[in-house]
């Protein structure tokens, strides 16, 4: 009766207070929409190599932000049901619409996207 009162309450905390340990902290998802935005970041201090001449400078990139909507899917592509479609996840990294990614949901926050995957 104890043991059966214990895990109770033990459910009852992590459900009200660690929701996010019942799902996996990484997850596979599919880009449904991909939207490149007008906001850029830069690589600044890069050096650029010529294999041709072997010559070399120095230089910067200036690259876009993206936003994307994501739909998880289990191991094989499948769509997981069991979880929301994520919309305005904003990244650097520059997918197409269909491609697969892993995403990681660090204590249940929004979603980030990690790298695009083949599954």
């Amino acid at each position: 009766m104890l043991e059966e009162m214990v895990k109770a309450v033990v459910n009852k905390v992590i459900a009200q207070d660690y929701a996010f340990l019942k799902t996996p902290a990484a997850l596979y998802a599919v880009v449904t929409k991909a939207t490149q935005l007008g906001e850029t970041f830069e690589y600044k201090d890069l050096v650029i190599h010529n294999d041709e001449t072997g010559t070399s400078y120095r230089g910067h990139i200036t690259a876009h932000w993206y936003e994307y909507t994501l739909q998880v899917v289990d191991r094989w592509g499948n769509v997981d049901e069991a979880f929301p479609v994520f919309p305005d996840i904003r990244s650097r990294i520059q997918l197409k619409t269909g491609a697969f990614v892993s995403v990681a949901m660090a204590y249940g926050d929004a979603p980030a996207i990690i790298r695009e995957v083949k599954l």
